[in-house]
């Protein structure tokens, strides 16, 4: 799972519908010519690599690096154009989907909040409009900083995605446990298990996380 930011700097628009109509043409087709162009970009793109790093391995660097029965699954065609990256982390998408029009950034899931911080600060700082199609939000560099900052909360829809996996991946480990062959049963209870666990874990932090933060930090009065 992952978090997808873009970035512009103009038109400036305030509302949600207005960013993503703006989009339509990039989502479909690629087209950017919707945004005006800005140094700014290339600024705050290089930022965050300097910031968080990674370095975009040739051709020949990823073929080396990868197993030689991962090797076999391509062809020799396929195997001429894959390219992979040293380092990453917390970037969940790379390299940087980047024009001089748009940036595009994709967070992993669990990354450090001050990823997102920084990304924030540097779109506040070079007047860049932050757009988090998640929300939908917009965030502009004139919107107070509580705003910026404030967990908006989840949709239903996320908490119908989280039950929905929860309940799915309860209930094969519960019937991995009814198996009864005990060499067959065994490793699908532990693997369904785990990750049922996981998904029990997301949803615990969906009820829970907040209010365990706002408890650790200090009081104002």
């Amino acid at each position: 799972m992952s978090m997808t930011l873009i970035l512009w700097k103009a038109p400036v628009v305030r509302e949600p519908a207005e960013a993503e109509a703006l989009l339509k043409p990039f989502y479909d087709f690629e087209d950017d010519s919707a945004f005006e162009a800005s140094p700014d970009i290339a600024i705050v793109a290089d930022e965050l690599r300097r910031l968080y790093p990674y370095r975009l391995l040739s051709n020949e660097e990823s073929v080396a690096a990868m197993p030689e029965e991962r090797r076999r699954l391509y062809s020799e065609e396929a195997l001429s154009e894959i390219r992979g990256v040293e380092g990453g982390e917390p970037w969940a998408d790379l390299p940087f989907y980047q024009t001089d029009r748009l940036l595009v950034v994709d967070v992993r899931w669990g990354a450090d909040d001050a990823v997102i911080a920084a990304i924030v600060a540097l779109a506040r700082k070079f007047d860049l409009v932050l757009f988090d199609p998640q929300g939908p939000d917009v965030f502009l560099a004139t919107d107070p900083i509580d705003e910026l900052t404030e967990f908006p909360g989840f949709k239903a829809v996320d908490w119908l995605k989280i039950a929905g996996m929860v309940a799915l991946l309860s209930g094969l480990t519960y019937g991995a446990w009814l198996m009864p062959i005990g060499w067959v049963r065994w490793p699908l209870v532990v693997v369904a298990g785990f990750i049922a666990a996981a998904a029990w874990f997301v949803l615990f932090l969906m009820i829970f996380g907040r209010r365990i933060i706002e408890a650790d930090q200090p009081s104002n009065s």
